[in-house]
């Protein structure tokens, strides 16, 4: 790796902040479109601080088409997972699950599809049993109906969640996953 490398640069960067905790990582070579990315970063903002109460972030981070033309990154994260953390009812309440792609306009490359919102949502679920968090629950927006709905309820599914009150026609789900 040279010093260069801007997936070396992103795991200094965040091995040196006392506000971000590196959950996860892998550094292979990356797969061809459409299969799921092997070079990532998997962190947090979240600290066990003793609050029972609080908002935090799970982010995954990857190099993969995120350099520009000076190799210099484009974003510093792809995906996030915005989560309420209640530590006095043993819950957590996944607010905001969104992964940079076509349809946002911010987006200069299309991530969605190759495994990021999946990553993020493994490192909420051990994050969560660490904390002896015995519910986890989330819901589908009205944006995410139609295909895109399907797809969301396909991957809480494949993560454990169970997919409850679905109106696709209305884009509406809710998902509850059951740590103990």
């Amino acid at each position: 790796m040279t010093v260069n490398d801007p997936f070396q640069q992103r795991m200094q960067m965040l091995n040196e902040s006392s506000e971000l905790k590196v959950l996860r990582s892998a550094n292979s070579e990356v797969p061809l479109v459409g299969q799921q990315i092997q070079q990532y970063i998997v962190y947090t903002d979240f600290h066990y601080d003793q609050r029972m109460a609080k908002t935090n972030s799970i982010f995954v981070y990857t190099p993969w088409m995120n350099t520009d033309s000076q190799g210099r990154p484009r974003t510093d994260f792809q995906n996030q997972l915005l989560f309420d953390y209640d530590g006095w009812q043993k819950q957590i309440h996944i607010a905001v699950l969104e992964t940079l792609g076509a349809a946002s306009k911010l987006a200069f490359f299309d991530y969605q599809n190759h495994g990021l919102a999946k990553l993020s949502l493994q490192a909420l679920i051990k994050l969560a049993q660490r904390l002896e968090v015995k519910t986890i629950d989330a819901s589908l927006s009205s944006f995410d109906g139609g295909d895109d709905g399907q797809r969301v309820i396909k991957l809480f599914e494949e993560c454990g969640f169970v997919a409850n009150n679905q109106d696709l026609t209305k884009g509406i789900a809710t998902f509850v996953c059951k740590l103990g």
